[in-house]
């Protein structure tokens, strides 16, 4: 069953064209990711399908009745806000009969027929088993009571709020706009399995590769104002891209060849020119306007980086306590030049805990963590703590180097680096502020560049980042020579880069097994490799 049918839909922010031409349907069982550059318009499409932003040209028909829910990539909440508020606050219609009933069966001496006329309003409206589906919901995603204050939820938490805002009333299309970000592994792979299972549409935009590859049956893709929908997997929409790619290019030396024969026809003398056919001159015109656009892309992350001595971190006896909770036990570890370690756990485990003691933003409450005299490091956290969004863009690369130092010897000024990056010389002046969180995360790279470290910690740098940006970040690894210690949810970014997985268990405990994730798994976990260490040194050879 047809559910949205897009014909011609075109749409512009300011002088800028988002997409044109957008001619396609969308249909009940169809299971969409939908990729594409940072800013290229992803979340501009999804709003216009709700109805958010009206297109400049073409025609959106809708089923009759259609019932979507919008997971929104940022969400907002009001000052005293508790969980109940923000999840009713998705059903604007039914929110006010389901704060009554609420009410009435809290009140010490109940309304039954009040209540069964809700009920029936409730059915009405469609949303008579959201109650139980929101309390199903938040129980499986370990949200706490309804009355907690949005205002003391971690990142992740609000996350699984609006997830749950966003699955309980069973929609026939969901339109999710980067669903993993902020979620460890463990519920990102219980998001794989409720959508598999659930009877919805869905168009989901993310970076996630190994998501997209276990929940979706199509890719779609904006790329240059168009948009391409591809069948299979997401490994199935890379090849069929190159292809396509290649196709452009093969027609596009085609065309130049005919306009250098036809150039040459033109320029035979004035006049043997005037006697030319004009629909000839105009075929001409034509074709020297049609020229293949390439999209400017970056170069690859290249870096000069310093020597590493012999010594390079010890970690002995460390661990962390807040208040009464113990975050890391006591562990220990000896690093080794060139080792790639992923850290991967539950929200709230003390993965992010782990990279500050290891770069002295902590200080250990017991134990010690040495560093060898020749270590750099440089931290790519999630928040850009301690950044000034005053300071313009080239000043924040110029205060770390004005010259930078590539991985094959020549030198970049700060605004050359900037623009080699996708910063125009017209936005190097502009404050940090105004970066969008794709361009702000892809500033921090450069700074990262800039600092020419030798050894890398890594707070979830997929966050944000486009596939293409994610990529040439896993190439810089690959031939980085120094440290690289990353926590991230991103599978496929940790099967790339990591040697060694660290596992915190959330209730202090930390164990390690070598490989990438698909290699933790299939040793079932962290009690699968190497245990629970508590005190002991981590990992096998590793910590040897």
């Amino acid at each position: 069953m047809n559910l949205l049918s897009l014909d011609g839909i075109s749409k512009s922010l300011g002088e800028s064209p988002l997409f044109e031409g957008v001619s396609l349907g969308i249909d009940s069982g169809d299971r969409i990711g939908f990729v594409g550059r940072n800013g290229c318009g992803k979340s501009s499409f999804l709003r216009v399908l709700t109805g958010g932003f009206e297109p400049d040209a073409g025609t959106l028909a809708r089923k009759r009745s259609l019932s979507f829910s919008f997971l929104e990539q940022r969400h907002e909440f009001a000052e005293g806000e508790t969980l109940g508020d923000f999840l009713y606050r998705g059903l604007s219609s039914a929110a006010g009969p389901l704060a009554a009933r609420r009410g009435l069966l809290g009140a010490r001496v109940q309304d039954h027929q009040a209540v069964s006329r809700l009920d029936a309003e409730l059915e009405a409206l469609g949303a008579a088993g959201v109650e139980l589906s929101y309390a199903s919901l938040c129980t499986e995603l370990g949200l706490p009571p309804r009355d907690t204050p949005l205002s003391t939820f971690s990142g992740g938490m609000v996350k699984k709020a609006a997830i749950a805002r966003a699955l309980a009333p069973g929609a026939e299309l969901l339109l999710l706009d980067e669903p993993t970000n902020h979620l460890d592994i463990e519920t990102i792979e219980w998001l794989e399995r409720r959508l598999l299972a659930g009877g919805s549409a869905f168009i989901l935009v993310t970076h996630d590769r190994a998501f997209l590859d276990a929940v979706c049956s199509s890719i779609m893709e904006i790329d240059r104002g168009r948009i391409y929908l591809y069948p299979g997997s997401y490994a199935d929409f890379v090849r069929r891209r190159l292809e396509r790619e290649a196709s452009l290019e093969k027609a596009e030396s085609r065309r130049l060849t005919i306009l250098k024969r036809e150039m040459a026809w033109l320029m035979r003398g004035a006049r043997a020119r005037a006697t030319k056919s004009e629909r000839r001159k105009d075929e001409i015109r034509d074709m020297q306007a049609s020229g293949l656009t390439r999209e400017r892309r970056m170069e690859g992350f290249s870096s000069g980086s310093r020597r590493l001595g012999k010594k390079i971190l010890s970690i002995r006896g460390a661990s962390k306590r807040y208040g009464e909770k113990l975050v890391l036990a006591p562990f220990s570890r000896e690093f080794k030049a060139g080792e790639r370690i992923g850290i991967v756990g539950p929200n709230g485990s003390g993965k992010t805990t782990f990279l500050d003691l290891v770069a002295r933003r902590l200080a250990p409450d017991s134990g010690s963590i040495e560093r060898g005299e020749t270590v750099h490091f440089a931290y790519f956290d999630q928040t850009a703590a301690g950044l000034d969004g005053g300071m313009s863009l080239v000043d924040y690369v110029e205060g770390h180097a004005e010259r930078v130092r590539m991985a094959d010897g020549s030198t970049l000024t700060a605004p050359e680096l900037l623009e080699r990056f996708l910063f125009p010389r017209a936005m190097h002046g502009l404050p940090i502020s105004r970066l969008s969180g794709g361009e702000l995360r892809r500033l921090q790279l450069v700074r990262i560049l800039a600092e020419s470290p030798n050894f890398l910690l890594l707070d979830e740098p997929t966050n944000d980042l486009d596939i293409e940006t994610i990529e040439l970040l896993e190439d810089f690894i690959a031939d980085f020579e120094g440290c690289v210690l990353a926590v991230s949810h991103d599978r496929a970014f940790l099967d790339g880069m990591a040697d060694f997985i660290v596992a915190l268990d959330g209730s202090g405990g930390l164990a390690e097994s070598v490989g990438g994730y698909s290699d933790y798994r299939a040793l079932g976990g962290p009690r699968g490799a190497s245990g629970r260490l508590g005190t002991a040194k981590l990992g096998g050879a590793a910590g040897a």
